[in-house]
């Protein structure tokens, strides 16, 4: 029976957590970095520790007993309020220390109005113990990440603005349609609204379904939820996509794109910094969103 706290249970738990957030041993092993047998002796370890069993595994899957979803939901509580500590006592030290997490939309690296890495560079310059982690996902799971306290902000376009998140706009991206050198449109001067139409297109699966673009195709016979993802499409020249005009360059100027009439069939889009409406920000958050604004001119 658990009669103290260590740092081991801490740890135990904080697998126990992300096993449980993953769904299971096996969805786990990458999170964890570990092997799905060591994960097994570590969620032993801390039934032992504790004196009942917190979860089932085996043939029939992975499920919490009802004392283990009493436990993940007491350790939350716990790590929740030894994180409000740490922000606390890290900002009373003058020093920046402890993990920053930020989402951002993929391929805006080669946009020149983002200018996210002169903000890191900026970050980078104060006194500080950081670890920065940075991912890379779709507009909707940005959201929910945020959200979900898995991220501290993110940066993307989205389309429609949720109650609980506060968006900050920051830079615009231009968007176009394209076509790869093998398919058939590529040789037509000037292709036709009815040819475009009638042409099969790779939708984003991260926009709504009602969303105004300069062209609404009749047919699209893929979806992609990341914009490199709607390149492939493009170049393999099975598909028309719209792509942002900075991230197709490359291909435009090798003769493996074109982009369909550039001047009429183009959209801007504005990317914002999302923050929880509620969430409390720490010292080194509040430190970074303050050199995001300076370094966009906000």
């Amino acid at each position: 029976m658990l009669r103290n706290v260590t740092d081991m249970d801490l740890r135990l738990l904080r697998i126990f957590s992300i096993v449980v957030k993953c769904g299971g041993f096996t969805a786990a092993q990458a999170e964890l970095n570990m092997s799905q047998s060591n994960i097994s002796t570590h969620i032993s370890g801390l039934e032992k520790r504790l004196g009942y069993r917190i979860c089932e595994r085996g043939k029939g899957g992975f499920r919490l007993t009802e004392k283990g979803q009493r436990i993940l939901k007491a350790s939350s509580v716990m790590f929740s309020a030894v994180d409000a500590f740490r922000d606390e006592a890290q900002d009373l030290a003058g020093r920046l220390v402890g993990d920053l997490h930020v989402g951002l939309a993929d391929n805006i690296a080669t946009l020149p109005t983002a200018r996210i890495d002169a903000a890191i560079a900026r970050f980078y310059q104060r006194e500080h113990d950081m670890h920065l982690h940075i991912f890379v996902n779709s507009p909707t799971e940005l959201e929910l990440a945020v959200i979900d306290g898995q991220l501290d902000l993110a940066i993307s376009y989205f389309s429609r603005p949720l109650p609980t998140l506060t968006y900050q706009p920051l830079y615009s991206e231009e968007i176009g349609v394209f076509c790869g050198q093998a398919h058939p449109l590529f040789d037509v001067a000037s292709p036709s609204l009815e040819q475009l139409q009638a042409s099969d297109w790779i939708r984003h699966g991260f926009l709504p379904v009602d969303q105004v673009l300069p062209i609404a195709p009749d047919r699209a016979s893929a979806t992609a939820y990341h914009m490199e993802a709607v390149a492939h499409g493009v170049l393999a020249g099975t598909h028309l996509g719209y792509l942002p005009a900075h991230y197709a360059r490359p291909w435009l100027q090798s003769g493996q794109m074109r982009a369909l009439h550039p001047l009429k069939l183009r959209y801007e889009v504005q990317h914002s910094m999302i923050t929880h409406v509620g969430h409390p920000q720490s010292e080194a958050v509040r430190a970074f969103i303050a050199d995001l604004l300076a370094e966009h001119g906000v």
